[in-house]
């Protein structure tokens, strides 16, 4: 039988209809007002019969089923006892005022907040997941509302999902993760005639299988000294426990040379063994990428590091250099115009670099344009010679010109970092259709992705001195004016302290090759003049800094100091000559920013340090910015930074 509302609800609505054809129709005008009035008040008639009805018809119901309930409570109540599914009615509070049989055996306190701590009555009602003696349940929630009780409830059922909960463990336990293991400095072992190629191949790949016996994995070896192995998930925490010993191990093989074996170790997790493959050659990528002798792990979206804190060994191959020298040629023959980008508040490193490519760039008839951001007391000098020099006249422009005039032929250039985050201009990489990474410091993981060239080389001195490399093999007829090896003698020398840190054989023979085309040292002294106020400013800061444990210095540069960034970076260089200081952290305030300069003798590493504070750099040169932040709070974050290191390297010994 049809409900009463499907037949009057349109006969009101046809009436209503009536009310207006009537009021509107020119046949009825002497009684047309009327008639509309007597059809009007039939439709209300019809609409409150039609609610009156409903109502009854509602009310009947509800009696037939309170009748049922009243009539068979007991069966009802007896049911829901012996139902195997806990139940539970709550209170506002977490009391609960009614369970079953089921949940008295499961959970018989009072009070449901002792094992849901974080119950709350009007948290949204999503599904749970409580572990409670030894098993693991599915906790649902439904609110309960009553006419004859104006208490609000909450009626909760657990499902136990122990046993899915076991075999998803199980799962997750033996999931296969891939692991890569290069020997990453192969090219310079097997470039001395006095390597022991074959023994050292065969102790790296005992020291490998006696690693895959122990987690009960499998491994194969392919191409020279590079291992592929596969391994249950459940070992990978016994592996960070032990923070990947094979590192050291392979430190110890009698290689025959003083050159010590560098091993990389990527390992992938993921829940496919084809994303575990993807995930570890993406980790091995960022190990090379930091230098080596690392273990990168790569899991979900992250990235966790092991290894990598010792002085990397100078680069012996040029191999690498050449073929980059001859594509970079022929991208620069190709393209009209070349942008060269640096990062923010550029050094004379990253200047002498952009100088030295923009040389190249001109040698094979293209335009070269050097992109700057906010300049510094440390470029000012070498800034104003390239502006007086005819050669290199508009060659200086800022990131809003470069947006202006970049075209889709030109090629991007980024010299002296591949961050994303700290590009001086970070819109011109979206634009450019062909980028060029140049850079000597340790991969970060905010790495500029799929360059069209890059040359990555960790263990350089400088960013100077692998464009210097670069000048020799671009062309063997060029010839670089003096003011341009002037200032990558000024970039070399910058970064390693005068000569004193992370230098190798080829970073003296690229000095030589400068000087030999006309490098002034003259004018290199004149680019490291500090002005008398500028001195002060740094003995201040040096003479109230503060020595950890562990020879670490930690200052802070004066708020009332202007060029504070600079004057950081130089009282950390002063603070690591100090008898008994290993390493310095000095802070300085420009603006909304917190500059954070990190030097170190080498036994510390003081990249590692400043990552943990969003920034990077070398082992024994890094440095981090924070932004909006108190200088007190900054030291703060800076000083557990430290701590945190300094422990991990205790528990490593």
């Amino acid at each position: 039988m049809k409900k009463t509302k499907t037949i009057l609800l349109p006969l009101g609505v046809l009436l209503c209809a009536l009310c207006g054809t009537i009021y509107l129709s020119s046949s009825f005008q002497a009684y047309r007002q009327l008639a509309a009035y007597v059809a009007a008040g039939l439709s209300l008639i019809v609409f409150f019969i039609t609610y009156l009805l409903e109502r009854r018809q509602k009310n009947i119901i509800q009696k037939r089923m309170d009748d049922v309930f009243a009539e068979n409570s007991e069966v009802a109540a007896h049911l829901v006892n012996q139902v195997s599914i806990p139940f539970a009615l709550l209170e506002q509070d977490g009391k609960i005022v009614w369970r079953n049989e089921a949940m008295q055996k499961v959970f018989a306190e009072p009070d449901i907040s002792r094992i849901q701590p974080q119950f709350e009555f009007s948290a949204p009602l999503a599904a749970v997941s409580v572990e409670h003696a030894g098993s693991v349940y599915q906790v649902m929630s439904v609110p309960v509302h009553r006419e004859s009780d104006e208490r609000a409830m909450l009626f909760q059922y657990w499902l136990d999902r122990t046993e899915a909960a076991h075999y998803q463990r199980l799962f997750e336990e033996q999931m296969p993760y891939v692991a890569l293991i290069y020997i990453d400095n192969y090219e310079e072992l097997s470039a001395d005639v006095q390597f022991h190629k074959t023994s050292v191949f065969s102790e790296v790949e005992r020291l490998v299988a006696d690693l895959v016996k122990e987690i009960g994995g499998v491994y194969r070896r392919y191409e020279n000294g590079r291992f592929f192995v596969v391994f249950e998930a459940q070992h990978l925490q016994q592996m960070e426990r032990a923070r990947f010993p094979l590192l050291e191990q392979a430190h110890n093989i009698d290689t025959g040379m003083s050159m010590l074996v560098s091993l990389s170790i990527a390992v992938g997790a993921a829940d496919r063994v084809a994303r575990a493959d993807e995930s570890a050659r993406q980790a091995m990528e960022l190990a090379l990428g930091r230098g080596g002798d690392q273990a990168v792990i790569r899991k979900g979206g992250g990235y966790v590091f092991y290894g990598g804190k010792r002085q990397l060994e100078a680069m012996q191959s040029r191999v690498k250099m050449r073929l980059f020298s001859k594509a970079l040629r022929q991208l620069f023959e190709n393209t009209g115009d070349v942008f060269i980008v640096g990062h923010k508040r550029p050094d004379m490193d990253c200047i002498g670099a952009a100088l030295g490519v923009a040389t190249c760039a001109k040698s094979v008839g293209s335009r070269a344009y050097i992109v700057l951001g906010e300049q510094n007391n440390m470029i000012e000098h070498a800034l104003d010679l390239i502006r007086d020099n005819r050669a290199f006249s508009g060659m200086l422009i800022t990131s809003e010109q470069a947006e202006r005039i970049m075209r889709p032929t030109s090629v991007l250039v980024v010299v002296d970092t591949q961050r994303i985050g700290s590009l001086v201009a970070p819109k011109l990489l979206e634009s450019a259709s062909r980028v060029v990474v140049i850079d000597h410091h340790r991969r970060g993981m905010d790495h500029i992705d799929n360059p069209t060239l890059h040359f990555l080389e960790a263990r350089a001195s400088s960013t100077s001195e692998l464009v210097t490399e670069l000048l020799q093999y671009f062309d063997a007829n060029l010839r670089p004016p003096a003011l341009v090896c002037g200032t990558l003698l000024a970039g070399i020398t910058i970064d390693t302290k005068h000569f004193a840190f992370n230098v190798g054989s080829r970073t003296f023979e690229a000095a030589g090759y400068l000087r030999k085309n006309g490098a002034d040292t003259s004018m290199v002294k004149q680019m490291f003049q500090d002005d008398m106020e500028s001195f002060g400013d740094v003995a201040t800061t040096v003479r109230s800094a503060e020595v950890l444990p562990g020879g670490v210095a930690l200052g802070s540069v004066g708020e009332e100091i202007k060029n504070a960034a600079l004057i950081a970076a130089k009282s950390a260089d002063e603070l690591i000559g100090i008898k008994g200081i290993e390493a310095a952290f000095v802070l300085g305030r420009d603006g909304n920013t917190i500059s954070v300069s990190g030097r170190s003798l080498g036994n510390i590493n003081v990249q590692i340090i400043c990552e943990r504070l969003g920034g990077g750099g070398h082992l024994t040169m890094a440095g981090a910015q924070m932004v909006n932040i108190d200088l007190e709070e900054a030291e703060a974050l800076v000083r557990t930074a430290i701590e945190y290191y300094m422990q991990e390297v205790q528990e490593a010994l």
